[in-house]
């Protein structure tokens, strides 16, 4: 269906199309791919048509005043923390009922199980790097806790800082030692594994795998961020690491607090103009997960 517009050649840099894939208009509206859409040639920008009226009608050149839309930037830990209540509920709940007068007291003596203590123990983990990242200001923006589309399992910290953008997983292992482990047979390759503790942790590695495609995925929805760089990282929160080099495995950064919120701050071309934009476009395809006291920026 054609739209009635006024002549595009009042603006030439400007130029009415039909989006081929999803995008976003620079007020922050989403686009549907399928939607016409003005396309500036000039500043690479799509506009809502609403938006480029004006501009399409020769009354600017420039874009009318629009007051963004909002990011919501999410809550640290808020997934864990809610499996942490659900499942505590559920066990008082299944205390109480069992033992009506004696549950208050076995509730009181006894504690959760660690299954159910590891979520609250990850919540807090999650919650001292979203601190840590705030700490940094403007440099960065940080988004917490983002669903994944058909998914689901979340992303606990996508961060867009100068040099690209940042998928964080955060892990707490209280006083636990951070070590890479090499070996090899007399034919077979070198193996490497993370160790934890002492433990093979490898596995955790691997799962940052899906998480990164996710937001190339989100990241590809526009040819404006389709190449901007991403890296993965784990964050060991509480955790000890060597006192010299860094640990990289797989193309997956494992870092401490410290040199986690240094590698997303490292310089880049990202201004802070674009970096609002790819919080925007990020925001808009992996949303934050439902809590009440979620941020907005």
């Amino acid at each position: 269906m054609s739209i009635d517009l006024p002549d595009p050649a009042a603006n030439t840099s400007l130029k009415v199309l039909t989006l081929r894939r999803p995008d976003t208009c620079a007020c922050g509206a989403a686009l549907a791919a399928g939607e016409q859409a003005a396309w500036d040639r000039a500043t690479r920008a799509v506009w809502c048509l609403p938006c480029a009226q004006p501009m399409l009608a020769g009354a600017a050149a420039t874009p009318p005043p629009i007051e963004p839309a909002p990011i919501e930037l999410g809550v640290a830990g808020g997934s864990a923390q809610q499996e942490f209540a659900r499942r505590h509920s559920k066990r008082e709940h299944r205390i109480r009922e069992a033992h009506p007068r004696l549950g208050g007291l076995i509730l009181a003596l006894s504690d959760d199980p660690q299954s159910t203590r590891a979520w609250q123990s990850g919540a807090t983990g999650e919650r001292k790097l979203g601190e840590k990242l705030a700490s940094l200001g403007d440099t960065v923006i940080a988004l917490h806790d983002r669903q994944v589309p058909k998914s689901r399992a979340n992303i606990d910290h996508i961060v867009i800082g100068p040099a690209g953008v940042y998928v964080i997983d955060a892990k707490r292992y209280r006083n636990a030692k951070i070590a890479v482990r090499r070996s090899s047979g007399f034919l077979s390759p070198v193996r490497t594994q993370l160790m934890v503790a002492g433990r093979d942790k490898t596995k955790l590695l691997d799962a940052m795998g899906w998480q990164v495609d996710a937001v190339r995925a989100a990241l590809s929805d526009s040819a404006e961020f389709a190449d901007v760089p991403i890296t993965a990282a784990l964050c060991f929160i509480d955790a000890e690491f060597p006192l010299f080099g860094t640990i990289e495995i797989n193309e997956v950064r494992v870092q401490g607090l410290g040199g986690t919120a240094k590698l997303v701050s490292t310089a880049g071309p990202l201004d802070a103009p674009v970096r609002a934009q790819l919080a925007r476009h990020l925001a808009a395809r992996l949303p934050a997960k439902p809590s009440s006291d979620s941020a907005l920026l």
